[in-house]
């Protein structure tokens, strides 16, 4: 029996890239990742969006979420099927295959 290839989803941003619930973060345009649902795709690409060096240093620093958890952000959809060749056909859940920016992060 052949095993069932992982879903892909899209992640894209709802709210207005100058809204301040975006708290300075990177807003990403689109993010596609194969997962066997919406919540563990968030997960997923929340995990790649951190920075691997981010170490908080007191009451100055900056958020340890990116955001694309946030239902108020990002809206998950399963990734249209006329898109699906733009990928490769083998992959692992939780693999984040494109990671898009609208807008880099804004700091003061």
């Amino acid at each position: 029996m052949a095993e069932a290839q992982p879903r892909l989803w899209l992640i894209e941003p709802v709210a207005d890239p100058d809204d301040s619930m975006w708290q300075d973060r990177p807003v990403w345009a689109e993010v596609v990742v194969a997962a066997p649902n919406p919540a563990f795709a968030r997960l997923a690409a929340e995990r790649r969006a951190l920075p691997a060096h981010w170490t908080p240093i007191g009451n100055e620093s900056e958020s340890r979420r990116s955001g694309l958890n946030d239902e108020q952000l990002y809206h998950v959809r399963p990734l249209p099927d006329e898109r699906r060749a733009e990928f490769p056909p083998l992959l692992r859940d939780g693999e984040v295959l494109l990671m898009r920016e609208l807008r880099p992060a804004r700091r003061p």
